[in-house]
């Protein structure tokens, strides 16, 4: 059985050793992505640094509160939106 692989234009024999070597490597560099990806998701929903007075700790419920309130609202108004478009 001959096995080929094809690389700009070029045809060179690849084993099957060669093929887990690469399947190794991209399976690594997928791991290494996933990592990236989840220290930048845990840094992007990571709480804030604690609140030194009560008034700040009010507000930033508060705040908090409101960012929900609103993306509940805008996907409310997206979803009625896409209604109409598929009606």
């Amino acid at each position: 059985m001959n096995n080929t692989h094809v690389n700009n234009n070029r045809h060179t024999p690849t084993s099957l050793e060669e093929i887990r070597e690469m399947k190794l490597c991209a399976y690594d560099e997928l791991q290494l992505q996933k990592k990236a990806l989840t220290k930048s998701a845990h840094r992007l929903i990571a709480p804030f640094t604690p609140a030194v007075h009560k008034g700040n700790s009010l507000m930033r419920a508060f705040n908090t509160g409101m960012m929900a309130f609103d993306g509940v609202m805008l996907g409310i108004k997206l979803m009625r939106k896409f209604r109409r478009v598929f009606r």
